[in-house]
């Protein structure tokens, strides 16, 4: 009788609005997961509207594929989700412009790739940019002035998404920037504004820039931090903070964007992997702060680097200490959490290459732009 009287209850459902309302509180990756409930969790997690609704945060990395001889990705871009498992979330295959060659993927920013096409020469380009999230693209306008193949470089950040902008850096004969073209899409147009760095500051073109409020941040090779805001009246140049370390390359200055700070940081592999990271003040005070250092090498149970024992640097995690990097004994991708001085082993990379590995957080949000400038896929 005791056992017939403790009959389960059934819990109370929930009804359809509650649901949109919790599921518009959890990640895009989480969406996709949860279509597997139901049918109807499946068209629930399916609107565009709730998938605006979503915070989206760190979800994967592009980079490229090792397999040259696969016919299906002929630009070799690549997407590895942040668990390293699973059907990749998103597609970073590039539009198709009838009438264009190419594309080939120029940059990065955030939630949105830069491709360069063009008609009868690359060195005549124009320029598309793609949201892998919504499928959809943009062929930008050309500026009305024409400059010799420059660095392109896109800036675009998920706290304001209704924007992004790109920049077009113009170079004299010593690759010194003397000027850039910068287009909006808030206005559908490109502005040039002439430089105000130094002479001869010279751009590395392999590197990650960061783009956060409104202004976009590189390193130069004289390992110096330049930045610029999106309207181009604004123009610093810092020194890196990476002074004492021998042996430096121009492109050792690593800089990350989390939790709305700039960090500088550096792996010295001839000090068995030690890892450095600096933060920079405000606008007032910029000025470099050692934040934290580890010994990677130790981290990992050696004393000692074995010597093919390098690392990369690719990535941080916007909302937590984390810090992304690849390479090792084994060509992993891993994590390091500050917090709790601890190293994860995420993947193997034995189908992609080491770097580049550049971080995506999805974006659903349209772009407001002129009639017929936005196409789907």
């Amino acid at each position: 009788m005791a056992r017939r009287s403790r009959k389960k209850q059934r819990v109370p459902s929930l009804s359809e609005d509650l649901i949109v309302e919790i599921l518009s509180r959890v990640p895009y990756r989480s969406l996709c997961r949860f279509k597997c409930v139901s049918k109807s969790w499946l068209a629930i997690c399916s609107d565009p509207d709730l998938r605006k609704k979503s915070p989206q945060t760190l979800s994967g990395f592009f980079c490229y594929s090792r397999h040259e001889d696969d016919d299906t990705n002929l630009h070799g871009l690549s997407f590895l989700n942040l668990s390293g498992r699973g059907r990749p979330l998103v597609d970073p295959s590039p539009p198709f412009l009838e009438g264009y060659e190419g594309p080939l993927f120029l940059h990065c920013c955030s939630s949105l790739l830069l491709w360069k096409v063009w008609r009868s020469s690359p060195f005549d380009p124009e320029y598309v940019v793609s949201n892998p999230a919504t499928e959809k693209w943009i062929l930008l306008p050309r500026p009305e002035a024409r400059h010799p193949v420059p660095l392109v470089r896109l800036g675009f950040d998920p706290a304001v998404p209704s924007c992004f902008y790109v920049f077009m850096f113009v170079t004299n004969q010593y690759d010194g920037v003397t000027g850039v073209e910068i287009y909006s899409s808030e206005t559908g147009g490109w502005t040039f504004r002439r430089s105000e760095w130094e002479d001869y500051t010279t751009l590395i073109h392999d590197t990650q820039t960061v783009f956060f409020n409104g202004t976009l941040y590189s390193t130069t090779t004289d390992l110096s931090l330049v930045s610029m805001d999106a309207e181009g009246t604004t123009w610093r140049k810092i020194s890196m903070p990476l002074n004492y370390i021998r042996d430096l390359n121009e492109d050792d200055g690593f800089i990350m964007h989390s939790q709305g700070r700039l960090y500088a940081m550096h792996i010295d592999f001839h000090n068995d992997n030690q890892l450095s990271v600096w933060a920079l003040g405000t606008k007032s005070n910029e000025q470099w702060t050692l934040e934290h250092t580890a010994n990677i090498t130790q981290l990992l149970g050696r004393l000692h680097r074995s010597r093919y024992e390098f690392y990369i640097l690719i990535a941080t995690h916007p909302e937590r200490n984390l810090i992304f990097f690849t390479g090792g004994l084994h060509g992993e991708l891993m994590s390091y959490d500050m917090d709790k001085q601890e190293i994860n082993a995420i993947c193997t990379l034995q189908e992609y290459f080491m770097a580049p590995c550049l971080p995506y957080i999805p974006c659903f949000v349209d772009w407001s732009l002129p009639l017929g400038m936005v196409t789907k896929s």
